[in-house]
């Protein structure tokens, strides 16, 4: 199997990409938070890393790479977002602080999966060094939690009675630091 990098850029691979990480990422949040929410923070989040890696692209001169680099992105976090599944829709709304724990390890398992991925992409699309690039797939993971909580705030959870996670994702990204600061 080859590299990401590798697979062949295009169109239909970039839209197959977008549908996979837009149908997994909703039906990671239909549960938690109905269908509204979840269309709803799928399409920023996917708009906005789109448009984000467009504007580094042509600014950079490597317009040419955007459907390979957002489809093979897409695509590859829909397997984040398939292992999210079972671990947004099947949390119990109350859990003990031993089930905490454990939710906020998965949480956090999650998110450094998707930073990695994120990280991967930029390192290869844009020709950097993996340390530059874990910066700055942070800077925007952060930058684009911030906006998503801003646009549809979370109710605040106490550690007795921790909601579903948000799963706020560019590359679909796994964790609010919402959910981190109520732990």
């Amino acid at each position: 199997m080859g590299k990401p990098q590798d697979l062949p850029a295009g169109d239909t691979q970039m839209r197959i990409g977008i549908g996979l990480a837009a149908l997994t990422y909703m039906l990671a949040l239909l549960v938690p938070y109905g269908l509204g929410r979840a269309l709803l923070q799928a399409s920023i989040d996917l708009i906005s890393t789109a448009v984000v890696l467009y504007i580094a692209l042509v600014l950079v001169g490597h317009r040419g790479r955007f459907e390979q680099a957002f489809g093979g992105l897409c695509g590859a976090s829909a397997f984040i977002n398939l292992a999210a599944l079972p671990l947004y829709n099947l949390r119990p709304d109350n859990v003990d602080t031993s089930g905490a724990t454990l939710t906020v390890l998965a949480d956090f398992i999650l998110l450094v999966w998707g930073l990695s991925l994120l990280a991967h992409v930029i390192r290869h699309t844009f020709e950097v060094r993996m340390v530059v690039s874990v910066l700055i797939s942070f800077v925007y993971f952060i930058v684009l939690s911030s906006v998503i909580a801003a646009l549809m705030p979370a109710p605040r959870a106490t550690v007795s009675s921790l909601p579903a996670s948000q799963y706020a994702s560019n590359a679909n990204l796994t964790v609010t630091i919402d959910r981190f600061a109520t732990v």
